[in-house]
């Protein structure tokens, strides 16, 4: 038997307890037996495709309070993933800060039509965090100058310290020019540099927090500025800077494109919801990325970086509180890539997958052991035109281990775990019933906010305005992706509480309505406490009844109730919001 058919077989053999339908059979590939990573053959694609990369997966040991105050010590390797029966990558446990280890990822990448990585950067004033992913190993790599990449600025709480203390975000011009000008000699001098035009793409995960600390649009644009001025002195244009979020309100703030990490979740007309300790479809996942794709589209104000998704299963993170999305496969993906075909902006031709190695959320299409190299041949397939015939090489299992963070005795505890059962939590049946236009409950309601007094009569708004109540009517625009309307002290008993009603007309195109609420035991808002409802599309004014189970955390006492309506650009008219009592048997 040769080398070849022995690899086969005994991957095929791995893989038969994952239950893969025989019309996703997981395809073979062989074994590089030599020392070294054989060079990169490349196909070109039809756009820019890249790759979100999450850094750190060289950590090895640390205090043992991951994910909140070690992220530079704790593995999730040891902490997390090992953990669990899945996922499994073919490059086994691996430290992504080897440059080897980069090559196979670049190589794989190159092969099937991948040809940039958007690299997790973490940075507060000058602090760092996981950054040996990109500076000692990609940018080591052999095969570096291959492959192009990017930072994605996760500018978000972390760990910062400043003298040994807790640090806030510093997201002052100060900091921000200092920033740019790391940015500038670490990484965009970089002939594998991505840029449009030109100009260095660089992301941000949180654009409104940047133009709220700068005092709002024009406050930042002054601070974009002073970055831009950096570059300039330094010889390179201005940046092509990507906000994650919604296209409105950042054009006025200066930002080049917009784009997001990802849409999970389901559209309000499926029969299951997104829900922490269950699981939804994956085809309804696959059916909510085209919908916010169009919502995307037909308002966006900036050129559009269209993400795509591959799954999220959040279990080695989140064990028994996991939200996962289950019954995915190579097949349902190839759909969901080739509808994102139709909304790639051709200003830039840019399109981003999430992600290449999420492990921890089940967020992957780095090889693994259930699937193979299945989801990056579903990649060539759709966004090249290169023969689907190929030959995929892995390294050999004497370099794999070789590549591990963990010791061969926590190696084959987390081999024992692989034949444990690892089913997914039961499907979340969607509890909200949201009617439209329907009759109101008989009665008077239990509380009702009216705005007939010319005032917000409690409601306090966050990144929306301006806020205006004349004629009985609630008037405001989003101007960042998170807005909200907050009420407090509602006083209502959620057993008590037959539905919420409201009569609203968002713009065109508004890309729904989020719920969160808190009680007097519970008091914090969370995404735990939280549902979500579709508008209509239509601009006019239309009634929404909202009723919803007691069961969980919406059962006692509210006290806070918020509405996140649309994204940035998106307006609001609030006519009434009431709150009925259940009806009497």
């Amino acid at each position: 038997m040769s080398t070849r058919s022995r690899v086969i077989l005994t991957f095929l053999a791995l893989s038969s307890g994952y239950g893969i339908a025989a019309a996703d059979a997981v395809p073979a590939y062989t074994v590089w037996a030599k020392e070294g990573v054989p060079p990169p053959e490349p196909v070109a694609a039809k756009i820019t495709l890249g790759a979100y990369i999450f850094p750190g997966w060289y950590r090895d040991t640390g205090r043992g309070d991951y994910p909140y105050r070690t992220h530079d010590e704790d593995s999730e390797w040891k902490r997390c993933v090992a953990k669990q029966p899945a996922p499994r990558p073919l490059l086994g446990f691996y430290d992504d800060s080897l440059p080897e280890v980069n090559d196979w990822h670049i190589k794989w990448a190159l092969e099937h039509g991948i040809s940039y990585f958007a690299f997790d950067w973490y940075w507060n004033a000058g602090e760092k965090r996981l950054a040996r992913t990109l500076e000692q190993g990609f940018l080591k790599a052999q095969y570096a100058d291959r492959m192009k990449f990017c930072i994605h600025w996760c500018n978000h709480a972390l760990d910062w310290k400043r003298d040994g203390k807790p640090a806030p975000l510093d997201f002052s011009v100060k900091a921000l020019t200092e920033m740019t000008e790391y940015l500038a000699d670490n990484y965009f001098r970089r002939p594998n540099y991505l840029t449009v035009d030109g100009h260095p793409v660089f992301m941000a995960f949180v654009p409104g927090g940047l133009v709220e600390a700068n005092g709002g649009p024009a406050g930042f644009r002054a601070a974009l500025e002073a970055m831009n001025k950096v570059l300039r002195a330094k010889g390179l244009k201005d940046l092509y800077f990507v906000a994650l979020g919604g296209g409105g309100k950042y054009g006025e703030a200066g930002f080049s494109a917009f784009t997001a990490y990802s849409y999970y979740g389901a559209d309000a007309t499926s029969k299951y919801e997104r829900k922490r300790g269950y699981s939804m479809p994956y085809e309804d996942m696959v059916t909510h990325f085209e919908t916010m794709w169009g919502a995307a589209t037909r308002k966006s104000q900036l050129p559009y970086i269209v993400p795509v998704g591959s799954n999220w299963d959040d279990r080695p993170r989140a064990r028994e509180s996991a939200s996962v999305i289950t019954g995915k496969t190579p097949a349902l993906f190839e759909r969901l890539c080739r509808a994102s075909l139709t909304h790639i902006d051709k200003s830039n031709n840019l399109a981003i997958i999430e992600a290449w190695n999420e492990w921890g959320e089940g967020s992957f299409i780095e090889p693994d052991r259930e699937f193979g190299f299945a989801f990056l041949d579903r990649v060539r397939k759709v966004y090249t035109d290169a023969p689907e015939a190929h030959t995929d090489l892995v390294p050999a299992a004497a370099k794999v281990a070789g590549f591990s963070v963990l010791s061969a005795e926590e190696r084959a505890q987390a081999q024992a775990l692989e034949s444990q059962p690892y089913p997914p939590p039961p499907l979340a049946a969607r509890t909200t019933r949201i009617t439209v236009d329907a009759p109101l409950p008989a009665g008077a309601p239990l509380k009702a906010w009216e705005f007939d007094a010319g005032t917000a009569e409690g409601w306090i708004p966050y990144q929306v305005e301006p806020l205006k109540v004349a004629e009985g009517i609630l008037r405001t625009r989003a101007t960042g992706d998170d807005p909200q309307l907050t009420v407090q002290r509602v006083g209502i008993d959620v057993q008590a509480l037959g539905g919420i009603a409201l009569r609203l007309k968002a713009s065109p195109d508004a890309s729904g309505c989020e719920v969160y609420w808190s009680t007097a035991r519970d008091p914090g808002l969370s995404a735990d406490k939280s549902f979500s409802f579709g508008l209509q599309a239509d601009g006019a004014w239309h009634t929404y009844l909202i009723s919803r189970k007691p069961e969980g955390k919406w059962s006692g006492t509210l006290d806070k109730l918020r509405f996140d309506i649309g994204t940035a650009g998106d307006t609001v008219a609030i006519d009434w919001i009431r709150m009925y009592s259940t009806p009497q048997p």
